[in-house]
């Protein structure tokens, strides 16, 4: 019987802050902003005080906007080039081809719940609506135009700070018309004024990174390197070792987080002139998060499940009940790889060739349930802002959450971090970001939980359709968890 005495209790405390010590930190500080932004509200502060209180927030976004750029590149070459067809062939092929579906797949309930309960349209800002004018008056085929053209940039280096767009210039032409008068046989012209615009378009650029374009041109870059065997190896030993210092910073930049949160939260309450429809707002966030997560985790994973296995998916999914605990505990997948493969291999009797080479690639790039957060936190952004959602700008942010999806670095509330690369492409505004951290703590894990459902899925069905290729004996292929993936 295990010792329950004071000594174990107060180790098992002591162990359980110092492992959620930034969780921990996170929710006092969603508590002091709340409270700050509430208490401040009472004395109706100026806008210069109403700056100071925000400026912790603020130098938080931009540290976070500062490593954007970095992560980008180096993330997305060191991904790609970590992957080798010659050595996993077929098993590579299956995995990465149902995550990117799978990724696909799990924007489009989180977009169209978004955009049907509207969970930003109820809270009313004082500040910080943008003017969406312009928008109205853009093409739906110019968009996908600019976006065809922004994922093939001229520049590389201009792609870091610039995005092409398609301008509209109007403008605004005198015709003279004459009117001929015969009533006495005599012809006279009498000038009539008749005035109409002409709207012509050309290619220009706006100020924002083109983030589709440095992925394609990173994507191509580590593509190539990895084929060149050991001619590219120095180069993906620079983008690997650039690609841990930056999460090393990250991970550093993140333990200012309860700062930042306690500002940013305490702005957006003083900023908001109906504090109830400010909470009805965030509810109805979380709602559209869990909602969409239980209807990808419980409805679209079986439904392929029965597509490709044909067999029972939720005799599978009750397989996994104790690494979803370990993950929501954790509020990681990367954590409860251990207990992942022990039901994959013990209990669905999946071969371990291909578990101990599935799981942890899907852990790295696999991001169902992010996805799932990221695109609704993005609509719920937009709607806050007044930013206009037409249809072209709800493409592109689907595009871009599924592709910088397999790009969120480890590091724990990554997934704002990916909002705000997504924001930042869209050209919305990013003040009002620091509101998401309100519901954080609770949807990190939920959503962790469906991203480690979802790398269990990939492994059974990358399981079925190579079972038969894979050697009688072991030796015949080497696949092994790598300690990176171990670690992210």
């Amino acid at each position: 019987m295990t010792d329950c005495g004071p000594k174990n209790c107060k180790q098992f405390c002591y162990q359980f802050v110092t492992e959620n010590l930034l969780v921990i930190l996170t929710l006092l500080a969603v508590i002091v902003g709340i409270i700050v932004g509430i208490s401040v509200r009472q004395i109706n502060p100026s806008q210069d005080v109403i700056i100071w209180i925000g400026l912790l927030g603020e130098v938080y976004m931009r540290m976070l906007k500062m490593m954007i750029l970095p992560l980008i590149i180096c993330s997305v070459i060191s991904g790609t080039a970590s992957l080798d067809p010659k050595c996993n062939g077929r098993v590579s092929l299956i995995s990465l081809t149902f995550i990117i579906v799978s990724n696909s797949l799990s924007c489009v309930v989180p977009i169209v719940l978004a955009l049907s309960l509207k969970p930003g349209d109820g809270m009313n800002l004082q500040s910080g609506v943008i003017d969406s004018k312009a928008n109205t008056e853009i093409e739906t085929s110019d968009i996908f135009v600019d976006l065809i053209r922004n994922l093939f940039p001229e520049n590389i280096f201009t792609a870091c700070f610039q995005q092409v767009h398609t301008i509209y210039t109007t403008k605004t032409l005198s015709l003279k018309l004459n009117e001929t008068l015969d009533d006495n046989k005599t012809t006279s012209f009498q000038p009539i004024n008749s005035t109409f615009t002409v709207r012509t378009k050309s290619v220009g650029t706006v100020s924002s990174t083109n983030v589709l374009g440095l992925v394609i041109c990173c994507l191509i870059f580590g593509v190539a390197s990895s084929s060149t065997g050991n001619i590219g190896k120095p180069f993906i030993v620079f983008f690997n070792s650039a690609n841990e210092i930056i999460l090393k910073i990250l991970r550093w930049f993140v333990w200012t987080t309860p700062l930042g949160v306690s500002s940013l939260i305490a702005v957006a309450f003083l900023q908001t002139s109906d504090l109830e429809s400010a909470v009805r707002s965030l509810g109805m966030f979380s709602l559209c998060v869990l909602t969409a997560l239980a209807i990808h985790q419980f409805v679209l994973l079986p439904a392929i499940y029965l597509v490709l296995i044909k067999e029972n998916p939720y005799k599978f999914l009750w397989t996994l009940g104790g690494p979803w605990l370990v993950t929501f505990a954790a509020a990681s997948s990367a954590v409860a790889i251990p207990e992942t493969l022990m039901a994959l291999e013990k209990r669905n009797k999946i071969d371990k060739r291909i578990t101990r080479f599935v799981v942890p690639f899907a852990t790295t790039i696999n991001r169902d349930g992010s996805c799932v957060f990221i695109a609704t936190s993005c609509i719920f952004i937009a709607q806050l802002v007044g930013a206009e959602l037409h249809a072209g700008r709800i493409a592109l942010m689907w595009i871009l959450t599924t592709v910088i999806s397999v790009a969120i670095p480890s590091v724990p509330s990554a997934g704002v971090v990916a909002v705000v690369i997504n924001l930042t492409a869209l050209g919305i505004p990013v003040d009002l970001v620091g509101l998401l951290f309100a519901a954080e703590w609770i949807l990190d894990r939920f959503r962790s939980g469906t991203n480690m459902i979802s790398h269990a899925h990939c492994a059974m069905v990358t399981y079925r359709y190579c079972q038969k290729y894979l050697p009688a004996q072991d030796n015949g292929i080497e696949l092994e968890i790598s300690e990176p993936m171990l670690k992210s």
